[in-house]
């Protein structure tokens, strides 16, 4: 199905993207332009770093002032307006979720969300992208439909899809960079302190650069090699996915797609990691004019971390209620959860109850099984 831009707008839409990548400062016209290019009312894109609750990302477009500090409140209503959180956590990361084709009664809802935000602005539908949901973070990109436009149609659909492997390819590298740091001064002027290992190439894999970390794998002989120049890995198939979607990243970065996404890698000791590649066209960091490509190394640790920060925010949580979820997501009993606070065990199971209340839950194993659904790790996710 033909979609809804042109490649050209297609090529510069990913550009822009991959500026924002490195430099956070630029998601706002990222934002806007996808937003104008695909023909709707609002966007807002939100990144979550788990488990520390850090919010990376929450950039709008097109939102009046007073409902963008608004949304921030109404975390469970807009999880509600999807379908509830089974919904959300089963939707596929490869293509656009459709909120009308979920949730089609959008006419008569009550949501408190849609009625009091949503509605007043003249939203009736919304497309969202997801960006990540694993372990390590949360994140979505969504648009919205109004009342004086047409309603979501196939062509809209297949653009915003094939924007997603590169939204998610920065999301990813948003969440192993600094953003702090990168926000404060240049891409290349932190790169050689950020702790992600990060590798400048050519085409063909010459190191035109290694910060001190990615010096330091090499050295170590685990995982990467650089012989005559060259970037290399200990397994073959590694290496050709690599040297295909680096090659790809220099020749046309808007086809590099799912390549490099996440090439999965096996440190020495039997865990998990990834090799993320991400184009870098002329002016983008203001690098060396052979570079065209920049690959970080990603470990990728998967231990079960209850989703507490973003729990907490989805639902409203007091901070002593979050404590509780925490240990009970963690499978502890009243009686471990009062001994593990040191609180009583009637404030435990009084916590508990506006735990259920909050989330919709009756019973403690539900409870496990929410902070599961949020926190089930993706192999070779930053």
């Amino acid at each position: 199905m033909r979609s809804a831009f042109s490649m050209a707008q297609l090529s510069e839409l990913i550009g822009l993207i991959y500026d924002a990548a490195i430099d956070p400062a630029r998601w706002p016209v990222a934002i806007e332009e996808m937003r104008i290019a695909l023909g709707f009312g609002t966007a807002a894109i939100r990144l979550q770093a788990l488990p520390s609750g850090e919010v990376l990302l929450n950039v709008t477009s097109n939102i009046p002032h007073p409902y963008v500090d608004q949304m921030v409140s109404y975390g469970a209503e807009i999880v509600e307006l999807w379908g509830g959180m089974a919904v959300v956590g089963s939707l596929p990361m490869d293509r656009p979720a459709v909120l009308s084709q979920l949730n089609p009664n959008l006419d008569t809802t009550t949501n408190r969300y849609f009625v009091e935000v949503g509605r007043p602005q003249g939203m009736i539908d919304s497309l969202a992208l997801p960006l990540a949901r694993d372990g390590r973070g949360l994140g979505s990109l969504s648009f919205s439909r109004h009342a004086d436009a047409p309603p979501i149609n196939d062509q809209q659909i297949e653009a915003a899809r094939l924007l997603i492997p590169h939204l998610q390819r920065a999301a990813t590298i948003n969440r192993l960079l600094d953003m702090a740091a990168i926000a404060r001064s240049t891409f290349q002027t932190v790169l050689d302190t950020l702790t992600a290992p990060i590798f400048l190439t050519t085409a063909d894999l010459h190191v035109v650069h290694a910060n001190p970390a990615a010096q330091n794998i090499v050295a170590t002989g685990e995982l990467l090699n650089i012989r005559n120049g060259v970037l290399s890995t200990s397994v073959a198939a590694v290496s050709s996915a690599l040297a295909v979607a680096v090659s790809q990243a220099a020749q046309d970065e808007s086809a590099i797609g799912r390549k490099g996404l996440g090439v999965p890698i096996r440190w020495r000791d039997g865990s998990a990691g990834a090799l993320h590649v991400l184009p870098l066209r002329p002016g983008r960091g203001a690098f060396d004019a052979s570079v065209v490509a920049a690959v970080f190394v990603a470990r990728a640790d998967t231990p079960f971390v209850a989703p507490t920060a973003l729990v907490a925010a989805l639902f409203g949580l007091t901070p002593a209620e979050a404590r509780v979820f925490e240990q009970i997501a963690a499978g502890r009993t009243v009686e471990e959860t009062s001994d593990a606070l040191d609180i009583g065990r009637s404030t435990v199971r009084t916590h508990l109850l506006r735990l259920f209340e909050k989330t919709g839950v009756r019973r403690q194993a539900e409870l496990v099984q929410l902070a599961a659904s949020l926190a089930s790790p993706v192999a070779g996710a930053g």
